[in-house]
């Protein structure tokens, strides 16, 4: 599918298709800016916007694109998922590309605007001072090691199973990694499909894990809640709170 310019200059850094599971009928969802201090209710094609966020100064790899072809293959699985339905191992392959994404875009959520200096090497061999994007970062973090990429830990061969849940939010530090008991590498991933239903892969969590406050925690902007269910005022607070550290 074609990215259009429009999907560009109105990036979504949670994905529209996926909060639309929050939205009530009048496609209202409450939204936590926790970089802005500010909450208010939004329509969901609108919430998390932030114009040309993914859109590289330095490299020429159309980010947005990408995201999109992973959006499509993931978003429907998760609404199977949502039904109750099984899911194919091509599908439990877009599910986890799709939670890779969100973990990725996640990690920067709140760097939207932040630049950083670099010296560039052209074909030409010109010396170019200039600046990175948030998309060359995003760009350029795919190919370090030490940063985590689910779609390499063989999640489609571990136990997964949907949870029933209440008043669950989700937000840009949605994606839950959650170690063994040593701490030593990962054994459950977690991710709320719906305001009631939180996917689990690996081992099962316990019954009073609190995952709302968790995923406040690790969201570095965003926090999307179901209309009516998150207390604004919280944003300002915990924006406060940060920009003391």
């Amino acid at each position: 599918m074609a990215v259009k310019e429009d999907d560009v200059k109105n990036a979504h850094m949670v994905s529209k298709g996926y909060i639309r599971a929050w939205a009530d009928r009048r496609n209202v969802v409450d939204v936590l800016d926790l970089q802005d201090g500010r909450g208010y209710p939004s329509s969901y094609l609108r919430a998390t916007v932030v114009s040309y966020a993914y859109d590289p100064n330095v490299l020429t790899r159309n980010l947005e694109r990408d995201y999109s072809l992973i959006e499509d293959a993931g978003t429907p699985a998760l609404v199977k998922m949502r039904e109750g339905k099984p899911l194919t191992t091509a599908e439990a392959r877009a599910v986890i590309a799709f939670l890779d994404m969100h973990l990725d875009r996640g990690r920067y959520a709140d760097r939207t605007k932040v630049r950083a200096p670099a010296v560039v090497l052209r074909t030409d061999g010109r010396i170019e001072h200039t600046e990175l994007a948030l998309g060359d970062a995003l760009l350029l973090a795919q190919s370090l090691q030490e940063v985590l990429r689910l779609t390499t830990l063989g999640l489609e061969r571990w136990p997964w199973q949907v949870r029933e849940a209440r008043g669950l939010a989700t937000g840009d530090g949605a994606v839950l990694l959650w170690p063994t008991t040593d701490g030593a590498e990962i054994s459950t991933v977690s991710f709320p499909i719906s305001p009631t239903q939180l996917l689990v892969i690996g081992e099962d969590l316990p019954d009073d894990v609190p995952l709302n406050p968790l995923l406040a925690e690790n969201s570095k902007r965003w926090i999307v809640g179901a209309r009516g269910s998150l207390d604004f005022s919280k944003a300002a607070v915990i924006a406060a709170k940060r920009s003391q550290k």
